[in-house]
């Protein structure tokens, strides 16, 4: 497929009308979400995968409306860029309407005053170490939020929740702020010279830029038929049970392993799942990446096979998964910075020393960027010390953020674009209680662990990922890199306060504890305050069962490594490793993609795989599109339709 030459002299410039699109678009996209997210599921939440459906179905539809005026009224259609402009705010601002992002924010800053209660003396327990300027404690205010039958801009409500909106959205885009100078140090070498594959980017790149060849690709419209019939005809089952579904979803493998200790073969994936669009992007995937991730997934699911032959499997914890993923994320995070290390100090060299105009062309200047990554991080370890945080412990936690969290995902996205990355019990939560107990960090520092578990929490959706890889649709599309730097930027200012309210207009008029809302919204704030609850009224001491483990993990990522720098044959990735304990709902889908993509290279070579290339887009593609459709219909019905993922 046609690539645009990045030797074009002048870069497409942001333009006035592509944000201006992109904020007219953005309500309807928070509200498709809210249906999705926080209400009772209509469909599967668009920000569990990435890239996010709902965004690749807006693309596309604009790209289709964008097709007559290219041909009657070319001067006014909408250019390659501006499209891509669009999918880049469109993506980030979904980011925040998410279950990893402001839907557990808006139910931890009220949760502990609704559910607190004399048997689990919450009151007495830490509602004095929580902040008033992040909490709402007021009763009629909290009432209304659970009850509903009211609105948020009443002015009594309005006013209880505007400090809380202004303090966490500056806190997040502080944060936020912090993510992308980060990723303008690391850009130049994870984008232009280590030229890492970015799959999650191909789809949007080829519908923006290389449209008409992509729409009129046979191979293309025969991947978009495959998933589609899929999508289509399991949907109408749904509707006309005497249709038969095509079984791609959830085929139980229980009668297979029924007795120990075959059954611990079940651990962590007992079903074949085989969405198309898993297919679709792991064909894009590096080959060694992803038969490295499928060999460490049935590695583990060896442990636990292990662990029932030998009883280890009585041990708590056991295979410790999470304590193994801590610390392979870590190595991961290690690498990816050791092998920029290089370029870190050159780019510091440009942004202290002698003037250059080499950083002209960076999406922010150098000297910004470590600027912004000081003075953002002491911002971010200033406003937990506000609260009461400790100043080691939150300079800790932060860091711990970002190592085994916001730069790993990023590293990993750009370099295998695997579609789905939980992060559940790994970060620093978890890590850091098991580094020092409960007792050495004490009651206020973990109260501030429970306050900003919301973005701790999964990530499936995380903005640091979706940062770079604009990044990387810029420098693929000749697309002016600062002003798109820049509006992300700007852009979220607008985007956090209308989502928080959106959301806050949806909990106050049905009410949160009435039914008529997602059970989910509960557990999430019930989540962080849980484990608080067990934090305070278990104390424990630093677990060196889980730091061995952590550090076992770590270490062998590094070995890995090091084998593979020494002996170029070497097959095996370390990223696999990290990644593999993600793989539950992938692994079937993965394994198809591994032997068509091997056999492709094998007996077609690099040609056949290129021609092909458009067969697994499709797939995608038409997943999403059908997905989408049936998602939009059972929000206009009110009633459940078919799910393509989950």
């Amino acid at each position: 497929m046609k690539t645009l030459s990045s030797s074009a002299t002048q870069p497409e410039r942001i333009t006035w009308r592509a944000i201006l699109i992109a904020l007219l678009l953005l309500p309807f996209l928070y509200k498709w979400h809210i249906e999705c997210e926080a209400l009772p599921s209509f469909g599967p939440p668009p920000t569990l995968m990435s890239p996010f459906y709902s965004v690749i179905f807006i693309l596309l539809v604009l790209v289709l409306l964008n097709l007559p005026l290219k041909r009657f009224a070319a001067k006014h259609a909408l250019t390659g860029g501006e499209l891509i402009s669009l999918y880049v705010f469109m993506s980030i601002s979904a980011s925040f309407m998410s279950y990893d992002m402001f839907l557990p924010l808006v139910s931890t800053v009220v949760h502990a005053f609704w559910f607190a209660s004399p048997e689990n003396e919450w009151r007495e327990l830490f509602w004095g170490y929580l902040p008033n300027w992040l909490t709402i404690s007021q009763p009629e205010v909290v009432r209304a939020f659970y009850q509903g039958d009211e609105s948020i801009f009443e002015f009594r409500y309005l006013r209880a929740w505007l400090k809380p909106i202004f303090w966490w959205g500056t806190f997040t885009w502080v944060l936020l702020f912090v993510m992308q100078c980060i990723n303008v140090i690391v850009r130049k070498r994870w984008v232009e010279q280590e030229r890492l594959v970015y799959p999650i980017v191909e789809l949007p790149y080829q519908i923006s830029y290389n449209t008409n060849a992509f729409l009129r690709s046979k191979p293309m419209w025969w991947g978009f038929g495959i998933a589609a019939s899929i999508s289509l005809i399991n949907g109408l089952a749904l509707f006309y049970p005497s249709i038969p579904a095509l079984p791609n979803k959830h085929i139980p493998l229980n009668a297979l392993f029924t007795e120990k200790p075959w059954s611990a073969l079940l651990c962590a994936a007992g079903a074949i799942v085989i969405y198309p669009f898993a297919v679709g992007l792991g064909f894009l995937m590096p080959l060694d990446l992803l038969n490295s991730t499928l060999l460490f997934f049935f590695l583990f699911k060896g442990q636990c096979f292990l662990g029932s032959v030998t009883g280890l499997e009585n041990i708590p914890g056991f295979p410790y998964r999470f304590e193994q993923k801590i610390g392979a994320y870590a190595g991961i995070c290690t690498l990816g910075l050791w092998g920029t290390r290089r370029h870190i100090s050159h780019a510091f060299q440009q942004a202290f020393g002698r003037r250059s105009a080499e950083d002209e062309t960076e999406p922010m200047r150098y000297r910004t960027a470590f600027l912004g990554v000081l003075f953002g991080g002491l911002f971010l370890v200033g406003f937990a010390m506000q609260g009461g945080m400790a100043a080691w412990i939150a300079v800790l936690f932060f860091a711990a953020h970002f190592v085994t969290i916001a730069i790993t995902l990023t590293r990993i996205r750009a370099e295998i674009g695997f579609p789905i990355i939980s992060t559940t019990y790994i970060g620093p939560h978890h890590s850091l209680v098991s580094l020092f107990g409960t007792r050495r960090i004490g009651a206020q520092n973990l109260t501030w662990f429970s306050l900003f578990f919301w973005f701790n929490r999964d990530n499936r959706s995380h903005p640091m990922p979706h940062q770079l890889e604009a990044f990387k649709l810029a420098e693929r599309g000749n697309l002016n890199v600062k002003g798109l730097s820049r509006w992300m930027l700007v852009l979220i200012v607008v985007a956090m306060p209308l989502c928080i309210l959106l959301l806050l207009d949806t909990f106050f008029k049905l009410g949160v504890d009435t039914g008529k809302i997602g059970g989910q919204i509960n557990s999430f704030g019930g989540r962080a305050y849980r484990f608080l609850n067990s934090w305070l009224t278990t104390p424990r001491d630093a677990d060196t069962t889980h730091i061995a483990v952590m550090t076992i993990g770590f270490s062998f990522t590094l070995l890995m490594a090091a084998i593979r720098s020494r002996f170029f044959w070497w097959p095996i990735h370390p990223l696999g490793y990290g990644v593999s304990l993600h793989m539950h709902r992938f692994w079937a889908a993965f394994i198809i993609s591994a032997v068509a993509k091997w056999a492709l290279l094998k007996y077609g070579g690099i040609g056949l795989y290129r021609k092909a290339v458009p067969l697994f887009l499709g797939l995608v593609l038409g997943d999403f599109v059908v997905g989408s459709c049936w998602n939009i219909l059972g929000i206009i019905l009110s009633r459940p339709t078919y799910t393509f993922y989950y």
